[in-house]
């Protein structure tokens, strides 16, 4: 009797702490769901032979993957999905400086998993099955299992009764088709696959259309230094929406204008996820090509892959990557030669004493390191300088007696944490102004990139603020902007001035920074520019066209030939090892 009604409590235990009344379920997948409990725990009893281990074991499990899942989407905001398994070293690493805390919903779970691990626990333990019966019981339950997964792959079918992915808001598809089915759904969604059609001698002749060029900055005498700085949580929440504050948060960065490109831009992640938005700069590829979720970092690149500093290394450059947190964070040290640095760098470089906010090492902190490196470089010997920051990581629950919360949001309704967030950007732009004034007062040539990786995972009901209305509620169009970001291109020598631009994502940027140099643009970079006239931005949601106008991926239009061959080149770059298009990549023999 306990092994037939456990399955049942459980899926209540899990939906709870996912705050998901399970009596407004679509009955399709509350069916599915249930039937997943039974074949899990089913499966268990086969291993063990015994109710109470497989009561037990199957408890625990359950209990394990709701508390985290509660902890992952009160980190990031997002759920747990498959492809998540891959960067579990990483959210090790970062833990230490979050706070854990149990609401009502996960007290009340942890209380009912005792009370199930006690009734368990009492049962005796003899053998269920002799080894016939075990084996006929084997053979059911392999068949149930098989004809379950298949099922999950019938997406038309599904979809038509209302259960499918929910690919740009996945805690309402994890809410509306329950945790474990929501997780088994989006497997299927981790393996990359060939796009229909692709063949290397299509990207061959798609490279033919282009050739390597030179920057418009044909004037200049020498090769820039060329310092990218990806900003940790770096954003402008006014994107959003107007925040009125005590006083102005980015000031410097706010009256930059000459020499400076800057707006908003899109990218790909939410609350976490970094180095995703390091590798669309880098390489100009998107992530909205890889499988839901997915990492390039952790899943993809174990082979070199064609990217700016391999580019730059082309051009006679030193390449060098910095980061001042632990060095295999996203797999960094293993990914970064690949992607062509001759060096990285990491928080064993840095000054053990040096100033820390929330435990992670300040932007000045950061910048100092910057300026040391600039200061001991071989004059006239270019240098291409990637730097990944740390001062603004998640965890704002953390108070810091050290650090000076200078901003105050003029709303009763906003949190502490918002408060924080924000006093630490108007940190980030009080440092930014440091290395902008040390790169005014050198004499070599030098261009700065800076952007934020992804905006911060907050609390839902100040997001909600914001827009003045439920997140789950939210069209394709009012979710991109928790996909923005600041971006700014600055050079101490002439450049184009822009201001306010939007229509930007980070796949194009290393492109768009290419051009205000006297450097060559591969065919690719030129293909990227062109792209950017008829799709302007797009992320892993969706694509923004010409007009304005927002798109998912699945719409069939006009554009969708243009994201294919996009595709095509993609997967070119990063998948197929045996035939990347040297033509394409590569800057060495181009004109």
């Amino acid at each position: 009797i306990l092994f037939v009604i456990t399955p049942w409590i459980s899926f209540y235990m899990v939906e709870k702490v996912f705050y998901n009344p399970i009596s407004v379920m679509n009955k399709l997948a509350f069916g599915l769901n249930v039937l997943w409990y039974y074949i899990i725990y089913m499966i268990l009893l086969l291993i063990f032979n015994r109710v109470k281990w497989a009561l037990l074991v199957g408890n625990v499990f359950f209990y394990a993957a709701a508390i985290g899942n509660y902890f992952v989407l009160a980190f990031r905001g997002t759920p747990i999905t498959p492809a998540d398994i891959y960067a579990l070293g990483t959210a090790m690493d970062v833990a230490d400086h979050y706070v854990l805390s149990y609401d009502k919903a996960a007290i009340v779970a942890t209380v009912v998993l005792l009370g199930m691990c006690v009734f368990a626990s009492k049962l005796e333990t003899y053998p269920i099955f002799q080894w016939r019966k075990r084996l006929i019981a084997v053979l059911v339950t392999v068949l149930v299992t098989a004809a379950s997964a298949f099922t999950l792959t019938r997406v038309d079918a599904l979809q038509s009764k209302g259960v499918k992915v929910n690919f740009w808001n996945q805690k309402l598809g994890y809410t509306n088709n329950g945790y474990i089915l929501s997780f088994l759904m989006n497997i299927q969604y981790t393996i990359v696959s060939q796009p229909e059609g692709y063949s290397a001698n299509k990207v061959n002749k798609i490279a033919d259309n282009y050739e390597v060029t030179q920057g418009s900055n044909k004037n200049l005498k020498q090769k820039p230094n060329v310092v990218v700085i990806m900003n940790e949580t770096f954003a402008d929440l006014n994107v959003v929406n107007h925040i009125k504050t005590n006083k102005e948060v980015m000031p410097f960065i706010n009256s930059l204008k000459e020499n400076t490109i800057k707006g908003h831009m899109l990218v790909s992640v939410f609350g976490g996820g970094t180095s995703n938005s390091e590798y669309e700069f880098l390489t100009g590829n998107s992530v909205s090509t890889l499988p839901l979720n997915g990492n390039a970092y952790t899943q993809f690149i174990k082979h070199k892959v064609p990217s700016l500093a391999s580019q730059l290394k082309q051009e006679g450059y030193d390449t060098m990557a910095f980061h001042p947190y632990k060095a295999n964070g996203w797999n960094r040290n293993t990914v970064y030669p690949l992607l062509g640095f001759d060096k990285f760098i990491d928080e064993t470089s840095m000054n053990p004493n040096g100033e820390k906010f929330r435990g992670w090492y300040s932007d000045s902190e950061d910048y100092n390191k910057i300026i040391d490196v600039f200061n001991k470089k071989e004059s006239g010997k270019p240098l291409f300088f990637f730097n990944v920051t740390i001062q603004n990581h998640g965890g704002y629950y953390v108070k810091d007696t050290k650090f000076k919360e200078e901003i105050k949001i003029q709303d009763e309704k906003a949190t502490d944490t918002a408060n924080r967030y924000l006093s630490l950007i108007h940190e980030s732009d009080r440092a930014f102004e440091k290395i902008i004034n040390y790169f005014k007062q050198q004499k070599e040539p030098t261009i700065v990139v800076m952007f934020g990786d992804h905006q911060p995972k907050l609390p839902d009901s100040f997001y909600e603020l914001l827009y003045g209305k439920s997140l789950n509620n939210l069209s394709l169009k009012e979710l991109q902007k928790k996909y923005k970001v600041p971006f700014i291109i600055w050079a101490n020598y002439d450049i184009d001035e822009a201001s306010d631009m939007d229509n930007v994502s980070a796949n194009y940027l290393s492109s768009m920074m290419l051009e205000q140099t006297n450097l060559k643009l591969s065919r690719y970079n030129e293909y990227l520019l062109n792209l950017r006239k008829t799709i302007p931005a797009l992320n892993a949601n969706g694509y923004v066209d010409k007009d304005g106008k927002d798109h998912e991926f699945s719409e069939k239009n006009k554009y969708t030939k243009l994201i294919n061959e996009y595709h095509y080149l993609q997967y070119n770059s990063l998948m197929d090892t045996k035939h990347v298009s040297n033509t394409l990549f590569s800057v060495g023999n181009g004109k």
